[in-house]
């Protein structure tokens, strides 16, 4: 994912008004670091988490989460259809 495409999702999800977790590893952007604009995290700080890591299977199971964004990896696309919830796919590694 490139900078802009950090902004680009950050500024979509603040804009939907909807509550999200937000799992984002660290090495989640090519080239530089994961640096959200502040007024981001001060728009959604009441509706939006934000973590670099999560118990996935777990997270997938609960009746809260409506969907999945996702890089397409074996086991995110098999846990996210054992617990029902769609997914969006966005393939990142060359596996994909």
């Amino acid at each position: 994912m490139t900078p802009q495409q950090l902004a680009e999702f950050a500024w979509g999800l603040a804009d939907s008004k909807h509550t999200f977790l937000w799992i984002a590893r660290p090495d989640l952007v090519s080239g530089d670091s994961a640096i959200l604009p502040a007024e981001f995290l001060e728009e959604t700080k009441e509706r939006g988490l934000l973590a670099s890591w999560c118990p996935q299977e777990q997270i997938l199971k609960h009746p809260a989460i409506g969907g999945f964004l996702s890089h397409m990896g074996w086991n995110s696309m098999t846990e996210s259809l054992c617990g029902g919830v769609p997914m969006l796919c966005w393939p990142f590694f060359a596996e994909q």
